[in-house]
């Protein structure tokens, strides 16, 4: 008959010291856990705030190393002013009372520098509720505090910014009234007066006489025409409309009707395709189309008769469209595109053609109240092409007027 071997048992002093074995590889295991942390602070402290443990995380991002550290009082973290305050004994009675507490506030490094901290305090209790110390977990923010505080500067320079346009705006107004009357009123007298001069006494004037004031009356109009496009530009936002449902094949009938006569002279033709509806402001679209049609009109090729072609299509994003605005006229050089839209350009003498050099800065300003872009293109002695793209729908920000 087999024997069985006797079955060792542990005697209590065994049993003793495995336990103790297994709560040090315990022990060894959380803090191979904590230091592998590398991105948080984690230490703890005793009751009165003396730190009893610290971690690699740290020590990375505070400087101390472990032997430099344990026993020191936790206010070395804090900056001077917020140790005269109290502040440190104050986190560590409010993680007391409330068990777990989390704040963001500047702290200290060993070298003094000073980094945006998110801390958690929590309070350690043992099983019969007394209190045994407290663990922190400290993040550095610092980064994340500086791209705040770098959208409030901005929010700001933004406020800014926009209290200046508003002032800029009201003196624009301001401009705006002056111009449409005072400035206006001494032309309108002169041109008066010039032609009861050429009516009444027009006969007794030699050939440079009359010249003169022809001259003067010429010069008269040019400026009043000056004066009104002026106030055109000033007035695409000071005193733009509301945006509202606009179907633009309307608003091109009627911008072509007030060119007709101008076709007419001309001995031109319009051609008008399919345009869409969009949100935007009507008289601005008719200003918009009126000035490039009547560019077209103006800037033909002498002995051509002048075709302008108005034709639109959708974006694939299905948020815009394009409307194209193309002629068979004197067209311009490459270099010029960018030239024409701005404020007084001119790429023909007043002589062969007239204006005041505005028109196309004032389409550019009511596109892009519009959100949109214009762009121009061209061929000399072959014609132009201008591109408008333009959204269907307005955000609300942009459709306030």
């Amino acid at each position: 008959m087999l024997q069985r071997s006797p079955v060792h048992e542990l005697g209590e002093g065994e049993r003793d010291a495995a336990a103790i074995a297994t709560l040090r590889e315990s022990a060894e295991l959380f803090r191979l856990l904590v230091d592998s942390v590398a991105d948080y602070a984690i230490y703890m402290l005793d009751p009165a705030g003396k730190v009893v443990s610290w971690n690699k995380g740290a020590e990375r991002l505070k400087g101390y190393t472990e032997a430099e550290i344990l026993g020191k009082d936790v206010s070395v973290f804090f900056l001077p002013e917020d140790v005269a305050a109290g502040k440190p004994a104050l986190e560590l009675a409010r993680a007391t009372a409330e068990e777990r507490t989390e704040q963001e506030a500047w702290r200290v490094r060993k070298d003094g520098s000073r980094f945006w901290a998110d801390v958690i305090v929590t309070a350690l209790r043992d099983d019969d509720g007394k209190l045994r110390g407290f663990a922190k977990v400290t993040r550095d923010f610092s980064a994340r505090k500086a791209s705040e505080d770098a959208a409030r500067e901005a929010a700001i320079r933004l406020r800014a910014y926009a209290t200046r346009l508003e002032r800029s705006n009201r003196e624009l107004e301001v401009f705006a009234a002056v111009a449409s009357h005072d400035l206006q009123e001494p032309l309108r007298k002169i041109r008066a007066f010039g032609d009861r001069l050429a009516n009444k006494y027009g006969a007794e004037l030699d050939a440079g006489g009359r010249d003169y004031l022809s001259r003067m009356c010429g010069a008269a109009a040019r400026m009043q025409d000056l004066i009104e496009n002026l106030l055109t530009f000033s007035r695409v936002t000071t005193k733009a409309q509301p945006f509202t449902t606009v179907e633009l094949g309307s608003v091109a009938r009627d911008a072509l009707s007030d060119l007709e006569s101008r076709v007419a002279q001309a001995g031109g033709r319009v051609e008008v395709g399919a345009l869409p509806s969009l949100v935007a402001d009507a008289t601005q679209m008719h200003q918009l189309l009126q000035n490039l049609v009547g560019n077209a009109i103006k800037f033909h090729r002498a002995g051509v008769a002048p075709v302008v072609r108005v034709s639109s299509r959708a974006l694939p994003d299905g948020e815009r469209f394009e409307i194209r605005v193309e002629d068979n006229g004197l067209g311009f050089e490459p270099q010029y595109a960018e030239r024409i839209f701005g404020m007084f350009q001119r790429l023909h003498g007043r002589s062969e053609f007239e204006g005041t050099g505005i028109g196309l800065a004032i389409c550019r300003r009511i596109v892009e109240r519009h959100g949109g872009t214009i762009v121009a293109s061209g061929v000399p002695g072959e014609g132009a092409l201008f591109t408008v793209t333009l959204p269907y729908r307005q955000p609300e920000e942009i459709a306030l007027p």
